[in-house]
């Protein structure tokens, strides 16, 4: 597959090896593109087969509306709308989640929620001594929601459905979960895992 990721940070650039390594074609859009595979932002969803979107939330609301995204395109959210402001002109009180106010910035496209609960450094290595990493996904779209499980079981992780885009703000205080273990704990070498009895 050919994918955009929006954003060229910690998050974006372990992506970008995850899915390279796999295969799949990337390319990284950016404000301002360097050499190498970087793309400027206005019109980069063009031509791709899905655009992964890893911004620091507070710049959706700017960023999204730039990116071309045509009828039916898949888009992976994989923002937090938390440590941040939300977009200018928005609050949380007005969208139960981010995956939600996202989806309201592209309704022409199926977002999915994905890769917003574990850390940067583990998404081209997801494996914790041999245990794949419990990775949640969910969608308003069946088809562009299998194409993600089976992404991000492609790419290691143990990827479950858990319904459509309303969701997304589960998934999202998931995020915001790890990111207090994290605290806690004074580390980041764990993820979350889903037994089964």
């Amino acid at each position: 597959m050919e994918f955009t990721i929006v954003g060229a940070g910690q998050v974006g650039r372990s992506l970008e090896s995850a899915l390279t390594t796999l295969g799949h074609r990337v390319r990284l859009a950016r404000r301002a593109p360097e050499a190498g595979n970087e793309v400027a932002l206005a019109g980069s969803a063009q031509g791709c087969d899905a655009v992964i979107l890893a911004t620091p939330f507070v710049a959706t609301g700017e960023i999204v509306p730039q990116l071309g995204i045509g009828q039916g395109q898949l888009v992976i959210d994989a923002t937090n709308p938390f440590g941040r402001a939300w977009p200018a002109g928005f609050s949380p009180s007005d969208f139960s989640s981010g995956g939600e106010f996202v989806q309201s910035l592209i309704p022409q496209a199926h977002v999915v929620k994905c890769f917003n609960v574990i850390g940067y450094e583990h998404m081209d290595r997801p494996q914790f001594a041999g245990v794949a990493p419990f990775m949640p996904v969910c969608g308003n779209d069946a088809e562009a929601k299998g194409s993600v499980l089976e992404l991000a079981t492609s790419m290691g992780f143990d990827a479950h459905d858990i319904g459509d885009l309303s969701k997304a703000a589960l998934v999202e205080n998931m995020g915001l979960l790890w990111g207090a273990l994290r605290d806690v704990k004074g580390n980041r070498e764990f993820a979350f895992g889903l037994l089964h009895r």
